[in-house]
């Protein structure tokens, strides 16, 4: 896939967060062009980290169009600001948690913000997210909940975390959004990790945050961020992900283990989604990931694979994003047995699903009772897009075979 003169600068651009400088890393773009690069960044959630790697390029490169740059000051002003208040909503619950003697230890935004990224602005985020022992998930919750934190829908948190790796999103009266977890991975999917304990043991303070907040060590926090981005959204989240994976290679380039960052994503089972973001961040922003490395990680994957995962990257606000990973199998399928049992998993979720469409108590006998509507639903949902496909409308095809393709690659399917 070759990117757009757009997309191209934008990739340089950001590239300087963790590269030496680039002469006109831009080109020559128009006043057009330079509003769609904007456009393009903020879609992606990179607007802040775009205009601070802006200000790292020497005056002798020339200027963006003011209204570009007064807008991107603007997008870097408000993550700032954001995120100094979700550092003090993080140290109140950080120390709450930890007056009950509850571990706690920050994941993705919270760690890359503080601890990552030049600047806390640098990264923009929207939520908590916590990691604290399944054992304490209870005790946590009770904790939460005196600090004013609710959730918007029933909540049994042994029936919950049998299913799901966090619990319900919880809203505090200033409207901050925290998910607590107990494990990064879904516990029943393949990619499932079971060696918790190993995690918590290698965690590590993180520098910036106030109190005393545990983050993964910097091999944990990579392999986290390929598998979040990769199995556990199909590579839906876009470039921020990518740029949070090259930052991360370059804030700790001279501690990293690469040696066991690959051993882990082998003997996980993680091998295919840690290779193909590994690679985005690589042939994307210049990642400097040794060659060793990734030979190591290479699946048995067809090629075509990182062109797909590279497209869903730059597709994310497409409309035919919301096609189903089930139809999409279901459409590339040749064989009628194969369809059927597409159609099947579609038509026939688990108790975690249907309670957690409808806000329900995963545990309440009257889960099933909402089955009718969960099938009126569904097919409400992908009328239009079964449709496109019948109709071959070309974007809504090349998304259905990419992630068809990307399923195969990562889960064997």
């Amino acid at each position: 896939m070759t990117d757009s003169p757009v997309q191209a600068a934008l990739l340089r651009i950001l590239a300087l967060q963790s590269a030496s400088h680039v002469q006109e890393p831009w080109g020559n773009l128009s006043g057009s062009e330079w509003s769609d690069l904007e456009q393009t960044a903020n879609t992606q959630r990179v607007g802040a980290l775009l205009h601070y790697c802006l200000q790292q390029v020497p005056e002798t490169c020339g200027r963006p169009p003011d209204l570009v740059c007064q807008s991107l000051a603007d997008t870097y002003r408000q993550s700032v600001l954001r995120n100094l208040f979700l550092a003090t909503e993080l140290a109140e619950l950080a120390q709450a948690l930890q007056a009950r003697n509850i571990p706690c230890l920050a994941l993705k935004g919270m760690h890359l913000a503080h601890d990552v990224y030049p600047e806390i602005g640098t990264r923009q985020m929207d939520d908590i997210d916590l990691l604290v022992p399944r054992e304490w998930l209870a005790e946590a919750v009770q904790v939460t909940r005196e600090l004013g934190y609710i959730t918007r829908e029933p909540m049994d948190v042994e029936a919950w975390s049998a299913d799901v790796h966090h619990l319900p999103r919880m809203f505090n009266n200033n409207n901050t959004v925290l998910e607590l977890h107990w494990n990064i991975t879904w516990p029943k999917d393949r990619y499932a990790l079971s060696d918790l304990d190993s995690l918590w043991d290698r965690a590590t303070p993180i520098e910036g945050a106030r109190g005393q907040v545990l983050g993964l060590c910097p091999e944990d926090l990579i392999l986290h961020l390929c598998i979040h981005a990769s199995y556990q959204h199909l590579f839906y989240t876009g470039l921020r992900p990518v740029c949070d994976i090259s930052a991360t290679i370059a804030r700790y380039r001279d501690v990293l283990d690469w040696d066991a960052l690959s051993d882990r994503a082998l003997g996980w089972g993680w091998q295919s989604g840690v290779y193909l973001m590994l690679n985005l961040a690589r042939t994307t922003l210049g990642a400097r990931i040794p060659n060793r490395v990734l030979e190591t990680l290479r699946p048995d994957i067809p090629e075509e694979a990182v062109g797909a995962a590279r497209y869903l990257l730059w597709n994310i606000t497409s409309d035919a994003i919301t096609l189903p990973r089930n139809m999409a199998r279901m459409w590339s399928r040749g064989s009628r047995r194969g369809k059927l049992r597409d159609l099947a998993a579609a038509m026939l979720p688990n108790r975690a699903r249907l309670a957690k469409e409808y806000a329900l108590n995963a545990g309440s006998p009257f889960v099933w009772f909402h089955y009718p509507r969960f099938v009126v639903d569904l097919a409400a949902r992908n009328y239009g897009a079964w449709r496109s496909l019948q109709q071959a409308d070309p974007d809504t095809r090349r998304m259905a075979v990419s992630k068809n393709l990307l399923m195969e690659s990562l889960y064997g399917e």
